[in-house]
């Protein structure tokens, strides 16, 4: 009995044992499918990822990418060091920002203030709504070169777009630079003493603090209590930057693109952050550049003025 009992164990055993092995063996054929398959998309993907970047180099010269890219780098110099050069030319003493001039441009404009009745509707639900298009503003710019970068027939758009974006937001800086002008918010709820001295002004974030409070994190008082500009509101490049997709070959066609700007013009308005003024100005300035580019000069635009006399003198001397 004890012997038939012990010749079971051990069988039991060595089938245990058999089980246990062809597990790991399986296990271990299954890593080294997984290896390869790994190594091989890694290799083809690689492949794909070179010749991607040679038809690019091809279709987009590093020369002709730098000259697009400028004057997007020479704001992102000024805008980074704006108080710097503020306080080194004198313009912080001799150019104070002005917290009538665009009051007193909106009420001559729409004979009332809009950003005023559009917060009195203030809810959570609204404040969600206004508050996507605003931090979807901070990766648009990548996400639509993204866009025009990953088909052959759009990557010729993305010279102009650069060129583009590049002017308008160093435009923009440069009338914020000389003439800095309050938002709404700042306007509405600063406080002076008796003799004019600054005492007190509601915080960067405008209407969104209301979303903080919500949500119980401070996203939007951190996004905007690092920004060097405080007086830059006309004007708005947060409507500005739709609009130069709108001009730029859109990428869910032109209906959405100008919902897309309508949207973050209200929410603009609806957070205090601009005035009207301060939206359509930025519509406005994204329209005369993309008109100059394309009727006066640009190197990327063979169409403008400039470029076809150009063009056209240097044949006619090469004849």
């Amino acid at each position: 009995m004890a012997t038939d009992y012990l010749l079971k164990e051990q069988h039991r055993d060595g089938k245990a044992r058999q089980i246990v092995d062809s597990w790991n063996q399986f296990a271990r054929n299954l890593k080294e499918v997984a290896n390869l398959y790994y190594l091989e998309k890694k290799n083809e993907y690689y492949h794909l990822g070179q010749e991607f970047l040679q038809k690019l180099r091809r279709k987009l010269p590093l020369k002709k990418v730098l000259l697009a890219f400028s004057p997007f780098l020479l704001y992102l110099i000024v805008y980074s060091n704006y108080n710097r050069i503020r306080s080194m030319t004198g313009l912080e003493e001799t150019r104070k920002p002005s917290i009538t001039f665009l009051p007193w441009l909106e009420y001559a404009v729409f004979r009332c203030y809009p950003h005023r009745i559009l917060s009195k509707f203030a809810s959570p639900l609204l404040d969600f709504f206004a508050a996507i298009p605003y931090l979807i503003h901070f990766p648009l710019p990548f996400l639509f070169a993204v866009f025009l970068l990953i088909k052959d027939e759009r990557q010729k758009s993305l010279l102009p777009y650069l060129w583009c974006a590049g002017w308008v937001n160093l435009i923009a800086v440069t009338i914020q630079f000389i003439s800095p002008t309050a938002p709404p918010w700042f306007v509405d709820s600063v406080v002076y003493d008796q003799n004019g001295q600054f005492l007190q002004s509601g915080f960067n974030e405008a209407g969104f603090a209301r979303l903080d409070a919500l949500i119980g994190h401070s996203i939007f008082h951190g996004i905007y209590s690092k920004s060097p500009l405080k007086f830059g509101a006309f004007p708005s490049l947060h409507v500005a930057w739709p609009a130069i997709i709108l001009v730029n070959k859109p990428w869910f066609g032109k209906r959405f693109a100008w919902f897309h700007v309508c949207w973050i013009a209200w929410a603009a308005l609806y957070s205090t952050h601009h005035y009207a003024v301060d939206a359509l100005g930025g519509i406005l300035l994204v329209f005369i550049v993309n008109f100059s580019m394309i009727k006066i000069w640009s190197p990327f635009h063979s169409a403008s003025y400039l470029r076809r006399r150009f063009t056209r003198s240097k044949s006619i001397n090469n004849f």
